[in-house]
């Protein structure tokens, strides 16, 4: 009986040691994952990013990814960026980006992050409704004197601002262009404090489902030629020089948000799981507004348009936002895209 007794406890310890000894094993093969600090706005635009965070594509490529929000991503985080606190940046083509570029910094823009296309005018001109004869969109005219809105003065919305005012025979100058966040336009078009805007989704959906104003267009129907390239994802110099393969790691990762998400959006494919986790992370909280609004364009390959990006940073120096000429070809890398590809292949739509 001691002999049976001893045994046993014998056959215990050594189970006992084999489990730890297995446990800590297991634990020093699995490789630690590298943590990449990203920062951008919780926009529609920023699906990319969080569907490869929630589906695990950043944790496959052993990347642990801690996503900081800023209401308004590029002038926010661009400080950080620059020091490299950020290791990836993801935000609207600004001044400041081109102005830190021409001081030195060795910021990139690397991927896209929103483009405004056929199908995509996720953002698009819209009036208040006694600025609309009939109701009918085809009737609209900016009309001199009008009053219109951007988030802030030498953007992307600016310049395409003034292409509606050129499509209605007006220069930017004969309207009166103030600030206001987004959120704030529609109701200045219902209270009369603006006549027109443009304005991006999910505002646009809401104000017509409230008939708070009319949509008028896409803004494709001024900007088309080529499409606008609105957004960009972009690398911290610190990322690119002492983490390459991380780099090359999260923009495999990327890609394949990208994917997924062009898959929900124009070949409903896993449409109500991609909708919750943009529920989770973005400020459209309305699951039946995803139906309603138009979709942000996302490249599935990560391109970006480089004569949209030349043509916009020639504006912006034109008119004084940026201080010298930027170099496009030097600021643009498209390496990294380029390698993702070589690994995932280009896009192909499901079957449907």
């Amino acid at each position: 009986m001691k002999r049976s007794l001893g045994t046993a406890i014998a056959l215990v310890v050594v189970t006992a040691s084999i489990l730890v000894f297995g446990f800590y094993f297991h634990a020093a093969a699995q490789p630690q994952l590298q943590k990449v600090y990203i920062g951008s706005s919780p926009a529609l635009s920023s699906a990319g990013i969080f569907i490869a965070l929630e589906r695990g594509y950043f944790a496959e490529e052993g990347i642990e990814a801690i996503e900081k929000t800023f209401s308004s991503a590029s002038a926010q985080f661009m400080p950080s960026l620059i020091r490299g606190d950020l290791h990836v940046g993801g935000g609207n083509i600004s001044p400041g980006l081109y102005n830190a570029f021409n001081e030195g910094h060795g910021v990139r823009i690397v991927a896209d992050k929103g483009f405004v296309g056929k199908g995509c005018g996720y953002l698009a001109l819209i009036a208040a409704i006694k600025n609309v004869p009939d109701g009918d969109p085809s009737k609209f005219r900016i009309k001199k004197g009008y009053t219109m809105a951007v988030t802030a003065r030498g953007v992307t919305q600016e310049i395409v601002t003034e292409r509606w005012c050129r499509k209605f025979g007006l220069e930017l100058s004969d309207i009166r262009l103030v600030t206001m966040p987004y959120s704030a336009f529609v109701p200045a078009l219902a209270n009369g404090s603006l006549d027109a805007t443009v304005e991006i989704e999910p505002h646009v959906a809401r104000a017509v489902a409230e008939g708070a104003a009319i949509r008028i267009a896409g803004d494709e129907e001024a900007y088309f030629d080529p499409y606008q390239q609105s957004a960009a994802i972009f690398y911290s110099e610190k990322f690119i020089t002492e983490h390459p393969d991380l780099a090359q790691r999260w923009m495999n990762a990327y890609l394949r948000g990208l994917r997924d998400y062009n898959d929900a959006f124009f070949h409903n494919k896993d449409f109500d799981e991609i909708v919750k986790i943009l529920i989770k992370w973005t400020k459209v909280k309305d699951a039946a507004l995803y139906r309603k609004m138009v979709p942000v364009g996302l490249s599935p390959d990560g391109a970006l348009n480089i004569q949209s990006l030349r043509q916009d940073a020639q504006w912006m120096h034109d008119h004084g936002y940026v201080k010298k000429p930027v170099d496009i070809n030097q600021i643009v890398d498209t390496r990294w895209i380029e390698a993702a590809l070589k690994k995932l292949g280009p896009y192909t739509p499901p079957s449907q």
